[in-house]
């Protein structure tokens, strides 16, 4: 491994991510996507210096996960962890979505969230099946003042694709990650627990498939968040964050 990815093995942000992917790998049967060397996609700066990677994992057919993806993302000595664990497009299973970014030599952000598959007034009894058991943490970690989560307000343009469940926090500290960590870890259990038995049939699949596809579309849209995406170009290129986007929004079982 590169010597720079290597040093920051350890980070409490990098551990906290990584940590989420091999409890996922643990309870599924996802299968890594690797090329011959390695990681399913290098990611490289402007400048060819090494700016991180992506891993792809498919899920297996009979599984309502479609694919779990990481991207870690180098610029400078900030570092960011994007992880999305997709449900296949035609279950109900929400897709998942956990990230933190590091800012040396302490700073950090942090966000964790449920992107729902269906809407809340038509579907309540979804949102009941899938979102009860999360708001024990939620309240847990932001009613405490001490957290910045618990004055941190998502980017209304964004929180609208998300849910009214999301941990986000200000710009903060490490400690702080590492205090709420187990609590963040409730929303994976809750997903693993989800991705076995939701039983909800409210909608019928191409239902569930269309609207996924307009959702995904959407979240990943450059007007949406368009300083991070700029973020993202400025490091890499836009060629490969454009490829980057598609691996992002691409079902493996339909593709």
């Amino acid at each position: 491994m590169n010597q720079s990815l290597a040093s920051l093995d350890e980070s409490p942000g990098f551990v906290f991510v990584s940590g989420l992917i091999n409890t996922a790998l643990a309870h599924t049967k996802m299968a890594e996507q690797e090329t011959h060397n390695g990681p399913f996609l290098k990611l490289h700066s402007i400048d060819n210096a090494d700016a991180g990677y992506l891993r792809l994992w498919k899920a297996p057919p009979e599984s309502t996960i479609d694919r779990m993806v990481h991207i870690r993302l180098l610029a400078g000595p900030v570092q960011t962890q994007l992880l999305f664990i997709f449900g296949n497009e035609t279950s109900a299973l929400p897709h998942f979505h956990a990230q933190s970014v590091e800012f040396p030599p302490d700073g950090c952000v942090y966000n964790i969230d449920f992107m729902p598959r269906l809407d809340a007034i038509e579907h309540p009894d979804y949102y009941t099946e899938v979102f009860s058991e999360l708001t024990k943490p939620y309240l847990k970690a932001t009613s405490k003042t001490e957290n910045s989560c618990a004055k941190a307000l998502m980017n209304p343009a964004i929180a609208a694709y998300l849910s009214p469940w999301g941990i986000v926090s200000h710009r903060t500290n490490t400690q702080e990650l590492l205090r709420l960590q187990p609590l963040l870890e409730c929303y994976l259990t809750q997903y693993l627990y989800l991705s076995r038995g939701l039983a909800y049939a409210g909608a019928s699949p191409e239902q569930l498939s269309h609207r996924s596809r307009k959702h995904l579309a959407r979240f990943f849209d450059d007007d949406l968040d368009p300083r991070a995406w700029r973020g993202v170009y400025a490091v890499i290129g836009d060629a490969a964050g454009q490829k980057l986007k598609k691996i992002l929004q691409t079902s493996l079982k339909t593709a």
